[in-house]
């Protein structure tokens, strides 16, 4: 049996296996005269031109879906030393993401050192405990840098709930549980909102790339029309164009970097005020969702 190729996330060429059958096929039908001179010539002509047009359609299938690689057994990640604030923290059936901020601790701003554990007994089909090192939801000076909630559950087939479960000398412990036993994507990222610095880890499942919208207005969750928001994602194929869509329609197109990651900024289109489920494609399989309330315009006073 002939070895399989492998793309950047241990995904197979199945297409390009296809594609080879039906050349191989191809030439065989060639053969079948000077082998069977008894077959009829019309048969064998009917023969080749059919399979002439699977081999098109077979150059002609879309690139296959890349699997990202997942992680079953415990994993770390981060920069050791690294001093960050905790921003948000997001949950879907998909994907589960933190954000963290700069903080005042420390000018040594990077994906936070954490580390990511499998637990037995936790009663899920899977679970883990998620050590952040160097974060806070408390800026330095006692103000609050996260203000969401302590625990996510977004009811969904896999994701069961995050919890933050500890929190002290600047190290925050979350537990994840699921409700199938499948194993995440991890993905780690610094960018920029704006002027100011963010770092990300991210968990995604069933094959989910990472997608986040961060907006001026997250302390009410929304984003009112005609207002600036930035996705960040990863889990892409390297260098691809990436379109955003919010509710079915196409709102923006970006380029991954070569890393499969990307951040973009782009405006909250005319939409009618509600909640809405954006995606982000790379025409190579990899899909990220998550949702997005568009808001009404504000009115000046």
């Amino acid at each position: 049996m002939a070895k399989r190729s492998t793309d950047r996330y241990g995904g197979t060429t199945e297409s390009c296996n296809l594609l080879n059958a039906m050349r191989e096929l191809l030439e065989s039908a060639k053969a079948i005269p000077a082998a069977h001179p008894e077959r009829s010539e019309g048969g064998v002509q009917t023969l080749r031109r059919g399979l002439a047009i699977v081999v098109m359609l077979a150059a002609c299938a879309p690139t296959p879906t890349a699997k990202l690689p997942i992680t079953c057994g415990s994993t770390t990640g981060g920069r050791a030393g690294a001093e960050t604030q905790l921003r948000f923290v997001e949950a879907s059936d998909t994907e589960i993401v933190l954000t963290f901020g700069a903080s005042a601790a420390s000018n040594v701003f990077d994906v936070p050192a954490f580390e990511l554990i499998p637990l037995e007994g936790a009663g899920a089909a899977r679970a883990y405990r998620l050590r952040v090192t160097g974060s806070s939801t408390l800026n330095p000076d006692g103000t609050a840098s996260y203000r969401g909630l302590k625990g996510l559950e977004p009811g969904g087939r896999t994701v069961r709930a995050i919890n933050l479960i500890d929190e002290s000398a600047r190290v925050v412990t979350f537990t994840i549980l699921l409700e199938r036993d499948v194993c995440p994507f991890v993905a780690a990222k610094v960018y920029e909102y704006g002027k100011s610095p963010r770092a990300q880890i991210a968990l995604t499942f069933g094959g989910a790339s990472a997608l986040t919208i961060e907006t001026i207005s997250d302390a009410v969750g929304g984003a009112p029309i005609g207002t600036p928001v930035q996705g960040s994602g990863a889990g892409y194929e390297p260098s691809s164009k990436i379109t955003i869509t919010l509710g079915g329609r196409r709102v923006w197109d970006t380029t991954a970097n070569v890393d499969g990651t990307f951040d973009s900024g782009f405006w909250i289109p005319d939409r009618e005020p509600g909640l809405y489920t954006v995606t982000a494609t790379d025409g190579h399989g990899h899909v990220g969702t998550t949702t997005l309330r568009v808001m009404a315009q504000r009115t000046k006073k």
